[in-house]
């Protein structure tokens, strides 16, 4: 999903205060799923003034969920995997990434197919959940043994989405003109990419991004590039690869860059880019020119690619060359990138599992001595055309999930480790240091697991987990403020049907 860049707001357009502590006044709640819910979504306004949270899961059920946003408690579920006909078919990739339009309806990359999920009793919050519309995806939209992977809103009001196999498509967003006659498609294998070697294939493992200009930005296992629609289809503008392409480790289901595509500069006259980390072994982020290169750019290295505008080895604070890696989509704030630590302390000997069992070494990222350490802030500076590192966190631990920012606050949180435990972790955006730690439990279920964290209209913090979703909130000074219990959060969480235990959180890709 793409994840849009965090501005700075005018006096009086301030959201509400976000958690900031203390901790003991941090409420936390968890509801379970069968799967892992990575990205959420609020909706707008019912008429009785509330709003219901929206999530997709992965897991071969597919399950959907629909929570009350003020009491976090569930609405429904919905398990397409479970009906007749209606196998998930691709529980390792797809179902992660989703999007709720303008009309509140959930819109869901799953196999070969989008569904679009909503109300049952259209402007009723309490109501069930409904399956609106499937559209099976036809021969010419996939690549051979295909499945959807990444999903985005264009401006123009129409689903973006990119298969595993580097198919993009466009389609409206309306399930009544959902149809396979409107698709926009392209190949970036090529049209004949059922004749290329499978492992010579640009393959897709990240969502994609599309800016307020008509481009669409997707990664691949190679390269970066940026589409765009007409009314005739989809075009490639242009194509950039970056460093360490092709490159695996622990952690990942696919090669290279495991970065979402983030958007920088939102102003007419800014400098406009798009960020992503790279896959070398010590991981680098890299700004690459949005639009058209400056004639005067010279390439940031030997051999690199004129669109690279920055090319900055991330470090977080160790030592210099040390190995580290980035599996997440990049913060951004104006020209600011924050990037997290991904890199296990076990790599060595978990990069050396098979492919399909590498997103469950991430059930093992917040045990001691084996945790992902560091934070680093990276700043664009548009007089120099030049990047430089504004601060460096080596302590911190975020060790597989996305950070979101708060201007309110003027901080960023993300899902962190300590001592074994799970928490919640503040950080000041300006400094790097952290101001807020609140604690979970040990368990999976407090587990991010690649999910992102939301920042919701009432200043709540939501994050999906291995097996549910869990939320932090500022207590009031007079009320009672709930505290997660562990154990009744785990087992509240087991499924108790064999089917269900048999696909309990299978598989996630990279945000």
């Amino acid at each position: 999903m793409a994840r849009r860049p965090a501005q700075l707001l005018r006096p009086g357009l301030l959201p509400p205060p976000r958690p900031t502590g203390p901790a003991d006044r941090v409420g936390v709640s968890h509801v379970g799923a069968t799967g892992a819910p990575v990205f959420t979504a609020y909706s707008s306004q019912y008429a009785d003034g509330g709003r219901a949270i929206w999530a997709s899961t992965v897991g071969v059920t597919g399950e959907i969920l629909k929570l009350d946003a003020d009491t976090h408690q569930l609405i429904d579920k919905y398990a397409p995997g479970l009906e007749g006909g209606d196998a998930f078919t691709a529980p390792t990739v797809s179902g992660a990434y989703n999007l709720l339009d303008a009309d509140d309806r959930l819109i869901v990359g799953t196999g070969d197919a989008l569904q679009v999920f909503g109300d049952a009793e259209p402007g009723v919050r309490t109501s069930a959940i409904e399956r609106l519309h499937v559209l099976e995806l036809p021969e010419d939209a996939v690549c051979g043994d295909d499945a959807l992977v990444g999903i985005t809103m264009t401006y123009r009001g129409r689903v973006a989405f990119a298969t595993q196999n580097g198919v993009v498509g466009t389609v409206p967003r309306s399930p009544r003109r959902m149809t396979a006659d409107r698709l926009r498609l392209l190949s970036l294998n090529g049209p004949d990419c059922d004749s290329v070697p499978a492992d010579s294939l640009e393959q897709v493992s990240n969502s994609i991004a599309a800016d307020e200009d008509g481009g669409i930005y997707v990664v691949t296992s190679e390269a970066l590039y940026r589409l765009e629609e007409t009314r005739r289809g989809l075009r490639k503008v242009w194509r950039s690869p970056y460093g360490g392409a092709g490159e695996s480790g622990a952690g990942r289901i696919g090669a290279g860059s495991g970065s979402t595509p983030s958007l920088m500069g939102t102003g007419p006259r800014d400098d406009k880019f798009v960020v992503i980390t790279d896959g070398q072994e010590q991981v680098h982020l890299d700004l690459m020119w949005r639009d058209r290169i400056p004639r005067d750019w010279e390439p940031v290295r030997p051999g690199a690619s004129r669109r690279i505008a920055c090319e900055v080895p991330i470090t977080y604070g160790q030592e210099p060359g040390a190995p580290s890696a980035n599996e997440q989509s990049v913060l951004v704030r104006g020209y600011s990138s924050v990037v997290v630590n991904n890199l296990q302390g076990l790599d060595d000997v978990l990069s050396l599992l098979p492919g399909q069992v590498q997103t469950l070494t991430q059930l093992l990222s917040g045990l001691p001595g084996n945790v992902p350490r560091g934070v680093q802030r990276v700043d664009w500076d548009p007089r120099t055309r030049t990047c430089e590192v504004v601060w460096e966190n080596p302590d911190v631990s975020i060790p597989n999930g996305i950070p979101t920012m708060s201007a309110a606050t003027n901080m960023f949180y993300g899902i962190g480790a300590r001592d074994g435990m799970w928490t919640l972790e503040g950080l000041d955006f300006d400094t790097g240091e952290v101001l807020l730690t609140v604690p979970t439990s040990p368990l999976p279920t407090s587990n991010s697991f690649y999910a992102a964290t939301t920042i919701g209209p009432d200043g709540s913090i939501i994050t999906g987990t291995f097996g549910g979703l869990m939320r932090f909130r500022q207590c009031a000074a007079d009320e009672e403020c709930e505290r997660l219990d562990p154990l009744e959060a785990a087992v509240g969480q087991v499924p108790s049907d064999l089917e269900g235990l048999l696909n309990y959180g299978t598989g996630l890709p990279n945000p």
